[in-house]
Parts: C-alpha cells; structure tokens; sequence
C-alpha cells in the first residue's frame, strides 16, 4: 500500500499565527517525511450563527471566535519559505468569496514562489454568515464555483486570456506569474455532493470528500467514475484524498478504492506529540 500523508493543524488559540511554532511545525513535518501540510479558511468566524456545521452532530465547528485563522495563502507562503519540499495545500479556500481574477494570481505566484508545490483545494463553505460578511451571495455558490475555476483556468492557459461568463468576463488580458505546471495549480474540490463530484470530474485534479463513513466510499466512487465517464475523462486522473483513517484494515480498503493521500490531523504546538502521532500511524496503519 503505497499512500501519501499529509496534515492538517488544528486550530486552536493563537498557535497558527505565531512564527516561531509554524516554522517548528513545518521544518518537522518536512523532517518526518510528510508529503504534504494542509490548512483551512474562514474569513471571519462569527460570534454566533444559525448555520449548520455538516460534520459535527452538533451542528457547531470546532473553531472558537477568538480562534486564530490566518489567510492560508500567506500562510502557507510563509511556510514555502520554511520548507524545501512538502507541498502546500488549502482544505479548502471558500472559492466563491474571492474574486477569481485576483485569486488565479494569488494561486499562480505561491506557486511559482515555492517551486510548484501549491494544491489549491477549493469548496463552497456552509456558513452563510460568513458570505452575508464579505457581501457574496450564498445560494449560487455552486455556480460561482464552477465559472469561477474555469475563468482560472483560462488565465492560467491562454494568452492572451478571455473568458465571458455571468460572473467574471474578462477579453485579452495577462496573468503573470503562471503556475509551473501548463494547465495550472492543481485544483482538489472538497465535498462529497453530487455537485463536488461532477465539479471535481470536469474542472478538477482531485477530490476530498469529509464527513462520510468508510461504508459510503464505494459509492461516492463509483458515482465520480460516472461523472468523468460523462465527459470522457479517465477517472485515475482525479487523485482521491481522505481524512486519514485509524485502522489498517480501513487504509487498506480506501487504497482499494483508489484513496492515495491521508490527511491526519496534529497539534500545532507539540512538536513532540506530532513526532509520536506521525510515526505511530506509519508503524500501526500504513504498515
């Protein structure tokens, strides 16, 4: 079983935007082997909110109001910088509140910055709230998403670029830096509906579903094998990443499935914990 694992911080007080220990954390997942970091966004958190959290049964996220939770772009810049070789992922930038014109150059100068280690994860959020405070419309979010990616690929590819949609339009315009690989960033779509499925069939690299059951892969892939069969896509090119999982008898089934990246979380303040952790789960369950 040959899988990639990356981690994920978890957020908690202001550990996430003190230098010292990001730089800590990262030089020793670097150390320890890992493939990749990984790292949330929420523009704002609000003091309370009546949407529903779909991956906890309270309905209630994790992250408290005073809660650090830095822009993970320039997080991760700045642990690009600390690093020579882990790749830098996003799980997942909110894709509709951005601007898409600004976002592709943002996505394209990490890139090129860190030697092409960028994966820019990308979801649709489920905290209205935090649309109604960046003044972004909640219900198309899907739509936005899908033109959002495909006006990024666009200037990623073209030049000049143009793309005309609903939401962005843009005729003969240059986005320089470009991200090292020709067809862009690559781009993992978070979620496990049938909209991330198709999304993540016909303008995707990856997915990475959360919150379902180890019992509920087999038929979340088959149905992404359905969308790429749809637009004629081979379905090894969308690479599956998963929330790792505790056993073995489960990595095993999810590598059987095609899951080739876990995601563990760690600590972001102990170091000496995350060492245990990382070196604990390669021994007990990827073995």
């Amino acid at each position: 079983m040959v899988i990639s694992l990356g981690v994920m911080p978890v957020l908690s007080g202001r550990a996430a935007s003190d230098p010292k220990v990001v730089a800590d954390l990262v030089g020793t997942v670097e150390e320890l082997g890992c493939e990749s970091i990984w790292v949330v966004e929420h523009v704002v958190v609000p003091d309370a909110y009546e949407s529903v959290y779909p991956y906890h049964p309270s309905g209630k996220m994790g992250l408290a109001p005073d809660d650090h939770v830095p822009d993970p772009l320039h997080w991760l810049t700045f642990a690009a910088a600390h690093s020579r070789t882990i790749r830098l992922g996003t799980a997942m930038l909110i894709l509709p509140e951005h601007n898409p014109v600004h976002l592709a150059k943002r996505l394209a100068t990490v890139d090129v910055l860190s030697g092409g280690r960028l994966i820019a994860g990308v979801g649709v959020g489920w905290l209205k709230e935090e649309y109604d405070a960046v003044g972004v419309p909640f219900a198309d979010r899907g739509r936005r998403a899908d033109e959002y990616l495909a006006a990024m690929r666009a200037l990623w590819t073209q030049r000049p670029a143009s793309f005309t949609g609903s939401y962005v339009s843009f005729t003969g315009v240059h986005c320089e830096p470009r991200p090292v690989r020709p067809d862009g960033v690559p781009i993992v779509v978070g979620g496990h509906s049938r909209a991330a499925l198709r999304r993540a069939a016909r303008l995707g690299n990856g997915l990475f579903p959360l919150g379902i059951s180890l019992s509920e892969w087999p038929r979340l892939v088959e149905r992404l094998h359905r969308e790429c069969e749809l637009v004629g896509r081979d379905p090894a090119e969308v690479e599956l990443t998963a929330p790792a999982p505790s056993t073995r008898s489960a990595a095993r089934a999810l590598a059987d499935l095609g899951v080739t990246r876990f995601v563990m979380r760690v600590r972001l303040d102990a170091l000496a914990a995350v060492r245990d952790d990382v070196n604990r789960y390669r021994d007990e369950v990827l073995a």
